[in-house]
């Protein structure tokens, strides 16, 4: 005889009531939960049971629209972007499609205020809006020497603000308008999210030199809504020494003084290669000292659960994230 079942997280909400304990008494204070298009289709109401068990360890509970569209940071595929491909979509300067959502398009807004509905009825009070973007040509489903977007909202929109057509070639005045359409999408949902109660937190990817931040993130934290602004140094992601977060948190620092804003630093638990997690101490020191008083680190436990991004000794590397987290401010 031979017993067998499907497993697919079906007692994931039981494992997370207890790690969310464990997070508890290891000193932290909120957890940012991924909810993706996958857990917006199939798991609403897991998510709200999440979020429940969350609030019940005293922890809070933020959500993430994880890789929504592939327009927000994350690893999911997204099945917006595959249904709605010709009508809601980036278009590349060539011409094709790209599987990523156009902040620009209505159809893509109005599923956005879907995901913010269904959000706010899971019962968080804070939406973590995870690295906005446009297409990536380096990154997941990136193709190299190509760029976007060149949608009809987006030339409509850029001719009107501009007053003339949009190159086809990715000139300064087409660089500025992507930023200025990034910063008009977050007003628009940190609106929405507002409107339902929610705090809004923004983390924006460290993919402009530190000197940039100024020019580039400080139109975020002009947003009303924001509560927080923060980004995420990941040094060993970027291949630079770890230096790279005390750049970035003296920067965060500056411009969320000038506005008013909380400043956040994410500090690298993912791809830590082995024998190098004392830097994950140097990391949380260097942020500290900027100083930074809301640290959080990406992933739980070193990302042991996926392979693709895990540190080479995730439990090491999440013992010392912990220890360094106890005892932040402690000299490297």
């Amino acid at each position: 005889m031979k017993f067998g079942c499907s497993y697919f997280g079906n007692r994931i909400v039981r494992h997370v009531a207890e790690d969310m304990k464990l997070l508890k008494k290891q000193g932290f204070t909120f957890v940012v939960h991924t909810f993706s298009e996958f857990d917006l289709q199939f798991h609403k109401d897991n998510i709200g049971e999440i979020v429940e068990a969350t609030h019940a360890a005293g922890l809070e509970a933020q959500l993430d629209p994880w890789g929504i569209g592939n327009v927000f940071g994350g690893e999911p595929f997204s099945n917006f972007a595959a249904q709605n491909m010709f009508t809601a979509c980036q278009v590349l300067d060539d011409g094709s499609p790209a599987p990523f959502a156009c902040p620009n398009s209505p159809v893509f807004r109005d599923f956005m205020r879907e995901w913010i509905d269904a959000a706010t009825k899971a019962g968080t009070k804070v939406i973590f809006w995870d690295e906005p973007h446009f297409f990536n040509p380096s990154f997941l489903g990136g193709v190299p020497g190509r760029w976007g977007c060149r949608c009809e909202h987006c030339k409509k929109l850029f001719e009107q603000a501009k007053g003339f057509p949009m190159p086809s070639t990715e000139t300064d005045d087409v660089k500025v308008f992507k930023r200025e359409t990034l910063y008009e999408f977050i007003d628009f949902l940190t609106r929405l999210a507002s409107e339902k109660g929610l705090r809004n937190d923004l983390c924006v990817p460290a993919h402009v030199e530190a000197s940039q931040a100024q020019t580039h993130w400080l139109p975020y934290a002009k947003i009303p809504r924001l509560s927080v602004l923060g980004t995420d140094p990941y040094w060993q992601w970027h291949e630079k020494p770890v230096q790279m977060v005390s750049d970035y948190s003296r920067e965060v620092k500056k411009i969320c003084d000038q506005t008013g804003l909380q400043p956040q630093i994410w500090i690298q638990v993912c791809r830590i290669k082995q024998g190098t997690e004392q830097e994950i101490r140097r990391a949380v020191n260097m942020a500290v000292e900027a100083g930074i008083t809301n640290l959080a680190a990406w992933g739980f436990e070193g990302c042991a659960n996926e392979s693709w991004i895990r540190c080479d000794d995730p439990e090491k590397a999440w013992d010392v994230l912990i220890d360094s987290f106890q005892n932040a401010g402690e000299k490297s």
